[in-house]
């Protein structure tokens, strides 16, 4: 109520309860803040943890810290 921001979920892996996510760069902030500010979700408390934030989609896919040549 009182704003809106587009959020695409992308990918979401239950086992692990992770997911990657997709907002304009200019919605990144608002997005994080929603996030922060989030403690419960029916009845239940949650809480959020940012692994990765990239402009590009494509560096989501692979992490170069385990990039073997």
């Amino acid at each position: 109520v009182g704003a809106a921001l587009p959020v695409d979920v992308l990918t979401y892996e239950e086992k692990t309860l992770s997911a990657i996510l997709r907002v304009t760069s200019s919605g990144l902030v608002k997005l994080w803040s929603a996030l922060t500010l989030l403690g419960f979700y029916q009845n239940r408390r949650c809480a959020f943890r940012v692994l990765q934030t990239s402009p590009f989609l494509l560096a989501l896919s692979g992490n170069s810290r385990e990039l073997v040549l």
